[in-house]
């Protein structure tokens, strides 16, 4: 944890990411009323919690998020957690090297089995690894595709230090409505549970579920869920309609540096793209794409200041942003602007982002500098402070 941790000043001239562990907490409480109570929770950090910081979220679900494990996409991720006294059970989805495996047979992580090549490294590594077993069923990206299976079970009958904890897929189109994909892969996954069992290594977790597959289809057979986005506040599909209430996690947030009143006709940012109708007052921001706030948003996006929602004017630049404040604004100097999250009764959510760039929240969120201070806060109060890596 930062040095900087009991720091709760918010900074005057430069961006910063709020990070909401209540809302986090309502999240995962909210996913647990979703899923049957026999099924547990793994829940996805990776990629340092898309975006909003993998180990106090992690740390804040281990304590109050009624999860049972954790998943991450490399082992540098869970040896991070083991670091910070991280104790759940940790997935590695990635691939391992020697030395990586070595470190997850001593500190209870679990990594996938995502090639059959692999298990010859593994048996040479001379150290006890357990796995859960990736099975492609129509991802088309890593795993073992269901007619590897009966070649596994004859390696596993002759193996001595790897043994199968567990075994999942990765639905590729489950967020489309009524589509037919997730019975197919489901039909494909289970004949590859079926073998295994048959073949006397029966996988005690089975999962499947990651947040758009546990929103839309039951969970026949699993013992754990994958959700990700959903902890972090967004839906799976920013253009859908999910049944379930989330609350975003992650805000992006600047101040006023500058209000200057300009006429009618006046160009404003890169390109002169955006020309003033009238008369008017443009409010410059210091927050930029190279904080996170994407340039599709020219001209399109908006800014929430004073509970106000305000045009960007222009293009997005590194890093600032102008607003048309209009001809008589309640705006000054050191006011609280948010380009990301909610002001009064306003919002721009991650979802609201990628909706106008016709992307994803997951992409919105992952994309959040890492080179601006992050504040964590629980009961509305700054519980940590990261100082951005600026160099």
């Amino acid at each position: 944890m930062s040095d900087a941790k009991n720091d709760t000043s918010r900074p005057q001239y430069s961006p910063y990411v709020e990070i909401s562990l209540d809302n986090l907490l309502h999240n995962s409480a909210r996913i647990r009323q979703a899923l049957p109570r026999e099924v547990g929770i793994i829940a996805v950090v990776k990629d340092s919690s898309y975006g909003c910081g993998g180990l106090l979220i992690a740390e804040t679900l281990e304590r109050g998020g009624d999860v049972a494990f954790f998943a991450v996409a490399r082992p540098v991720e869970a040896i991070a957690l083991r670091k910070f006294g991280i104790t759940l059970p940790v997935l590695v989805l990635g691939m391992a090297a020697e030395e990586e495996l070595r470190h997850g047979a001593d500190n209870r992580v679990t990594f996938a089995l995502n090639d059959l090549s692999e298990i010859d490294r593994w048996e040479s590594c001379g150290v006890n690894v357990n796995f859960h077993l990736n099975i492609d069923t129509g991802m088309g990206r890593m795993g073992l595709l269901p007619d590897e299976i009966d070649t596994l079970i004859d390696r596993l009958n002759k193996a001595r230090n790897i043994r199968i904890g567990g075994a999942f897929t990765h639905m590729a189109n489950a967020d489309e409505p009524n589509t037919r994909t997730v019975a197919r892969q489901l039909e494909r996954f289970q004949g590859g549970i079926d073998k295994l069992r048959a073949g006397g290594h029966p996988p005690a977790h089975i999962h499947y579920g990651n947040t758009a597959t546990f929103l839309r289809f039951p969970l026949n057979g699993c013992t754990l869920a994958r959700p990700g986005i959903a902890l972090y506040g967004c839906k799976p599909d920013p253009a859908q309609e999910f049944d379930i209430d989330l609350k975003p996690v992650a805000s992006l947030i600047s101040r006023v540096v500058k209000m200057k009143k300009v006429s009618a006709g006046t160009p404003v940012s890169y390109g002169g793209n955006y020309v003033t109708d009238t008369d008017t007052w443009i409010a410059t921001i210091p927050v930029g794409y190279a904080h996170g706030l994407p340039r599709y948003l020219n001209g399109k996006g908006s800014v929430l200041i004073g509970g106000k929602r305000y045009r960007i004017a222009g293009n997005v630049t590194m890093d600032y942003i102008m607003a048309d404040a209009g001809p008589a604004p309640s705006i000054s100097v050191g006011d609280e602007a948010t380009a990301i999250g909610t002001q009064g009764g306003e919002s721009v959510t991650p979802d609201d982002v990628a909706l106008i760039g016709n992307t994803i929240g997951y992409e919105v969120l992952c994309n959040l500098g890492t080179t601006i201070d992050r504040f964590y806060t629980r009961n509305g109060k700054v519980v940590c402070h990261e100082p951005g890596a600026v160099y």
